[in-house]
């Protein structure tokens, strides 16, 4: 019998990004090997919540964007599982905590998510057949200083800076498990040799244009290139 169709959750994740030695390093995290994203390395990200909409989402920097409560989210779950503030002055270390009880202690001590920081590089959802959907705003942010990284040890077993080649690398290999939609990024980034031209490259999108993988006759996804303005 044919999954019936599921409403797609709306979510955000962070690109994090650095100028490496030898070209730019991503901060990727390992899941748990629970549910449906068990054992996954990914990109720091969640759904969207109902703080991402409240009067304290106010508190984060937006500037004129209409994505609001996506960028509230990527910046609340980067807090959340990495111990990383954006601001408008770089990262800091953030305080434990989750939702509503971080966004306060976060304004408690003087630290501002900055969302405007976070450039758009892609919309995705998920394709109409899977179980779980969800409709993912990526978005890319340039760093320097990179403090200790904290993790959420409820949700996440290991981080890493990493190349983009390098991830891709491991992933053929097997020795890391990620989704279409992660790699299809790191390829994205394989082609950018510094912050600064990744950053470039990404300008212009809008988050009309969706990315939905199709199921091909074997079962496979069909391969998505992302758009490439640079």
């Amino acid at each position: 019998m044919p999954t019936p169709n599921v409403a797609a959750r709306p979510a955000a994740t962070v690109m994090l990004i650095r100028d490496g030695v030898e070209g730019i390093e991503v901060l990727m995290v390992r899941r748990h090997g629970r549910g449906f994203f068990g054992g996954l390395t990914a990109f720091p990200g969640g759904a969207v919540d109902p703080v991402d909409r409240s009067e304290l989402a106010s508190s984060v920097v937006i500037g004129d964007s209409p994505d609001q409560e996506f960028r509230v989210a990527a910046l609340r779950e980067l807090a959340e599982e990495t111990g990383l503030a954006l601001t408008g002055s770089g990262l800091a270390p953030a305080p434990p905590g989750r939702g509503a009880e971080l966004l306060t202690t976060l304004g408690a001590e003087g630290l501002v998510l900055d969302g405007s920081r976070l450039v758009l590089v892609s919309r995705w959802v998920t394709p109409e057949f899977a179980p779980s959907r969800f409709d993912t705003r990526f978005y890319l942010a340039g760093v320097a200083d990179t403090p200790e990284i904290r993790l959420d040890p409820e949700e996440l077993v290991a981080h890493m800076w990493i190349g983009p080649a390098d991830a891709l690398m491991l992933e053929e290999s097997g020795e890391l498990k990620m989704f279409l939609p992660t790699i299809a990024h790191l390829r994205w980034l394989e082609r950018r040799p510094d912050v600064e031209r990744a950053i470039a490259a990404s300008e212009g999108a809008d988050g009309r244009s969706l990315v939905q993988p199709r199921r091909m006759g074997d079962g496979s996804l069909l391969p998505i290139h992302l758009p490439d303005p640079g």
